[in-house]
């Protein structure tokens, strides 16, 4: 029985046991996509010195944001010789693997496990729970960002579904700004901040939730 279906009667279900035992063979960095949001490619962009408009243009699929590019070897492109070079920064999917995580609208929570690709040397166990994998894997502050913009999106859909003349800002908008510079943490931060006189704030979780302030706030403008 996978952890989905327990999930239903659960009252917790972080509490399920569960264990992995990553053995660095990097299979599982090969033909995934790679799912990000705006906090994961700021802490990425921050580690490459770059950007999170240069980010998102470079090593995002189509420049979107969404979705990190991968080689011509089909693998990421963040895997190195050595296993993965921004291996302290790495999105959430990469470290819950090989955990699937489903979050509704309402915030119920329910993980799945993952096959293990071909050649894996990987071990799935019953060691441990999933409470204790995700401190193991530094995901905390990941969880929260990944809820808290996912918030925002169930928002904003709202916020469209039951005002019928209401539109996401397009690219021609001039008194707001496109979709995509919302959504680019280091483009809103520098705009709010140079019309409110402010100073920006360089801690990355104060970003966050400024971002994340500006975000909200912008749905009142639709």
């Amino acid at each position: 029985m996978t952890v989905a279906q327990q999930q239903l009667g659960e009252t917790n279900v972080r509490a399920q046991a569960f264990g992995y035992e990553c053995r660095r063979c990097t299979t599982c960095c090969f033909g995934k996509d790679i799912q990000v949001n705006p906090y994961e490619i700021a802490r990425l962009a921050r580690r490459l010195g770059e950007t999170t408009a240069e980010f998102r243009a470079i090593r995002t699929h189509d420049g979107r944001g969404t979705v990190l590019n991968r080689s011509q070897d089909d693998d990421c492109i963040f895997l190195g010789r050595d296993g993965c070079a921004v291996h302290a920064d790495r999105p959430l999917v990469c470290r819950l693997y090989p955990l699937g995580r489903h979050v509704l609208d309402d915030g119920t929570e329910w993980f799945s496990r993952m096959e293990l690709d071909d050649g894996s040397a990987g071990e799935i166990t019953d060691r441990g729970t999933i409470a204790g994998y995700i401190e193991a894997q530094g995901a905390g502050p990941f969880l929260k960002a990944a809820d808290e913009y996912f918030a925002w999106l169930c928002a904003a859909r709202a916020r469209i579904a039951h005002s019928p003349d209401a539109t996401l800002p397009d690219a021609s908008a001039t008194e707001s700004c496109p979709i995509e510079d919302l959504t680019d943490m280091d483009s809103a931060i520098s705009r709010h901040c140079a019309a409110n006189d402010a100073v920006e704030p360089t801690d990355i979780e104060e970003r966050r939730k400024l971002h994340l302030t500006i975000l909200h706030r912008q749905l009142d403008d639709f």
